[in-house]
């Protein structure tokens, strides 16, 4: 098997409007840490990428211009690629252009729409340095090992408080309502270096909270900082997990969640940081196998396995249907006082379409699985998905090590349980974000869990 693990700065070059709090209302005032661009290139009988991006996510557009361009210069496809996005609320969000051939390679300040041509241009700017980071990767592969190991955090709490019925927006403390999966994927050379390491988790990263406008990767960039300098280097990538109802323990706030300071993030990312190293060091003193005196009593005290490889890969796009609320309905949330501003620019377009007939009644949904092992399996789904269905997939899947992602490839809004849209909440409403005519019905949880199933046993 060989690998190789790379990074680059993806740090807008302008100011720019940070994505994740509605609350903000002027573009970025500087840089506090600088996000990035990670890499992991796995080849073994295949070759595999993951792309992680320190951004609160992409839509359609730009995960296939990226893939694309991938494509016509590796000869990768798509379905060997994972893109995943850290979901830091302290970057920004981020597109990419349907018709790539109208780029004209310039921002042009003189346009109406001036946000758009700033995001196109760091679009191009954030594909480049892709294209150039797997090229430099592939050149200067390394031959070794990997080993897989599960442990458990408490890093993030729920933020869906039970309250008669429904739910509230505050901190709730329970260990069962959070995924406390913590997943390291180590890359060892053939002198016993770590050289890289995947590591999954499932946490809102937002430390900081909307009064931040500086740039930062929030924690995520404070664990790599902590990691790098522990092992030099080794380049950790973060997958980010399903946690759209999870955000950062330290947030939390008696009734609600605070943005918190630098210092804060600091400590909340070394935490998080030391929980890593903790699990590496603990592998490394126990890494031999011990025997009882009866030689069909095999005790083993090895917390790593290594991953035999053995890549295939699949992916399916489904369908997530919605109701239909009517018109009226729209045009009464949009004459409702109780809507938030945020809300109305995105109603009037629903409405809109549906008077020109455009209907909006399914979600277009990607799902992707690597697959290194018998034992070892990725699942990566579009959007912001809560935690329970990431749970219900490893539930299923129990006899082996499934690794679950949300926000892969591209996200359009959340992706709820029956639970959730039963009883209500931020998290079944963002329907509206995609401009869908209603909120999705119930039997979404079950597809997903079950395609996503069906596809990790098929191969």
């Amino acid at each position: 098997m060989k690998f190789s693990f790379i990074k680059d700065k993806i740090t807008p070059p302008f100011p720019m409007f940070q994505g994740g709090y509605a609350a903000r209302t002027h573009k970025s005032e500087g840089v506090h840490d600088d996000p990035y661009a990670m890499i992991a290139i796995i080849q073994a009988n295949k070759t595999v990428i993951f792309i992680a991006l320190d951004l609160l996510y992409g839509d359609r557009n730009f995960a296939n211009g990226i893939k694309k361009a991938i494509y016509e210069k590796y000869g990768i496809k798509g379905e060997d690629i994972i893109i995943n996005y850290s979901h830091t609320h302290s970057v920004v969000r981020v597109i990419g252009e349907e018709d790539e051939s109208k780029y004209n390679g310039a921002w042009n300040k003189d346009k109406k729409d001036t946000e758009y041509f700033e995001k196109i241009e760091y679009y191009h700017i954030i594909k480049n340095k892709i294209i150039n980071m797997i090229g430099k990767g592939l050149q200067n592969l390394i031959e070794g090992e990997a080993y897989i190991c599960k442990g458990s955090s408490k890093f993030g709490v729920s933020r869906r408080y039970p309250w008669n019925g429904g739910v509230l927006f505050k901190p709730y403390f329970n260990e069962d309502a959070i995924d406390k999966d913590l997943f390291l994927i180590k890359f060892i050379d053939k002198d016993g270096k770590i050289r890289g390491l995947i590591y999954n988790y499932a946490c809102h990263a937002t430390v900081l909270g909307a009064d931040n406008y500086l740039i930062s990767a929030d924690y995520p960039g404070v664990v790599r900082k902590y990691l790098e300098s522990r092992y030099p280097g080794m380049i950790p990538v973060f997958l980010q997990g399903c946690c759209a109802d999870i955000n950062p323990y330290i947030a939390a706030d008696g009734d609600g969640f605070k943005g918190c300071s630098f210092e804060e993030l600091e400590i909340a990312g070394k935490q998080l940081a030391a929980e890593i190293q903790m699990l590496i060091n603990e592998t490394e003193e126990n890494e031999k196998e011990t025997f009882s005196d009866n030689k069909d009593d095999t005790i083993k005290r090895r917390k790593w396995r290594k991953v035999d490889f053995n890549i295939r890969t699949s992916s399916s796009e489904i369908k997530l249907y919605t109701e239909t609320w009517n018109i009226q309905k729209w045009e009464s949330l949009l004459n409702d006082p109780e809507t938030p501003e945020y809300r109305i620019t995105i109603i009037k377009d629903i409405i809109r379409n549906m008077n020109e007939g455009i209907e909006k009644n399914f979600l277009p949904y990607y799902i992707s699985v690597f697959r290194f092992d018998d034992k070892t399996c990725i699942i990566a789904l579009e959007c912001e998905v809560v935690s329970e269905i990431g749970k219900n997939i490893k539930k299923i899947l129990d006899n082996e090590d499934v690794i679950v992602l949300g926000y892969s490839n591209s996200s359009a809004c959340y992706i709820p349980t029956r639970k959730i849209l039963n009883e209500g909440g931020y998290e079944c409403e963002s329907f509206m974000f995609a401009r869908l005519e209603g909120p999705f019905v119930p039997e979404v949880e079950d597809i997903i869990v079950g395609k996503a199933v069906l596809m990790a046993k098929s191969i």
